[in-house]
């Protein structure tokens, strides 16, 4: 089978491109040929298939102007460059199925017409909220937040809730009512699959169709072999560091810890936050490796 997968990052970005590719190498080892189609950074690797990839955008550097900063709003609610490029991939490739992960903003929704265009059936990996929540996590504030259900997207403005600010978040509102009165993911989205069975039941809740919607967990690749921890093992956070992970409250809890040490690995807009709040706390057991590989 040949499977075409479609992400906006083509490196390690977070743990969703970790599990892509981890995911592609899996279906590669059972025989089928995969390729991704995605938004060009030097970052990642290069493929046969990069002169299709999409330009690199920038969302949180955005140009100066109104014009260009227009034309960026434009380009997250739809595409025309993401279609007329995967135009190209899909006549190349020749795709039997079509995997979609993360493609908000920089590719776009608008892809999902162009593989319904030429009958490539779609599988919608869910990696979020974003179908029900335009600012992806239903948080606002630090707590949980369900003001979007129903579509009621324009609470994403009212409530302040999206880190970039209203302005952005009013491109979030419009993206989400402009796919939902295009009826996008009715009408080209085949299967979606949720990472678990409370993902399912909140779009179900919110009047997606049941029959569509499967439950696939995330797997996660682990040596076959595992030596115990030596007794002055630190405890280890690895991931994105944004609010909705709860990284905080693990810092603040490391004032009742004695004679053990945390290591935080990872990035994300949260991390100036945390590392002041450790040294608020004046913790010296904590300590912030960055973004790391293998």
């Amino acid at each position: 089978m040949r499977i075409l997968y479609c992400n906006k990052y083509n490196f390690p970005f977070s743990g969703t491109e970790v599990y892509l590719f981890e995911l592609m190498d899996l279906m590669r080892s059972g025989g089928h040929e995969v390729a991704l189609f995605s938004m060009s950074d030097p970052r990642g690797p290069s493929t046969a298939y990069d002169r299709h990839f999409v330009s690199h955008i920038d969302f949180k550097r955005p140009k100066w102007g109104l014009i260009s900063n227009a034309r960026l709003a434009a380009h997250a609610i739809y595409s025309r460059e993401a279609r007329r490029r995967l135009r190209g991939m899909i006549a190349e490739f020749r795709p039997d199925v079509a995997h979609v992960r993360n493609i908000y903003h920089h590719l776009s929704p608008s892809i999902l017409w162009e593989l319904k265009k030429h009958g490539v059936p779609v599988i919608y990996h869910l990696n979020d909220f974003k179908l029900l929540c335009p600012s992806y996590n239903m948080v606002a504030h630090g707590r949980a937040c369900e003001k979007c259900s129903g579509a009621k997207f324009w609470h994403v403005a009212a409530e302040g809730c999206y880190a970039e600010g209203r302005r952005s978040a009013l491109v979030l509102a419009a993206e989400a009512y402009v796919h939902k009165w295009f009826r996008t993911y009715e009408r080209c989205v085949t299967r979606f699959l949720a990472p678990s069975q409370f993902v399912k039941q909140k779009l179900i809740a919110n009047g997606w169709e049941a029959k569509k919607i499967d439950v696939l967990p995330h797997f996660q690749k682990l040596p076959e072999n595992v030596s115990p921890p030596n007794t002055d093992a630190p405890i280890l956070y690895f991931g994105r560091l944004s609010a909705e992970k709860g990284v905080a409250d693990l810092v603040q809890a490391m004032q009742r810890a004695q004679h053990v040490s945390l290591v935080i690995a990872g990035d994300g807009p949260e991390r100036p936050a945390l590392q002041s709040l450790a040294q608020e706390l004046k913790l010296t057991d904590v300590e912030f490796v960055g973004h790391q590989n293998g």
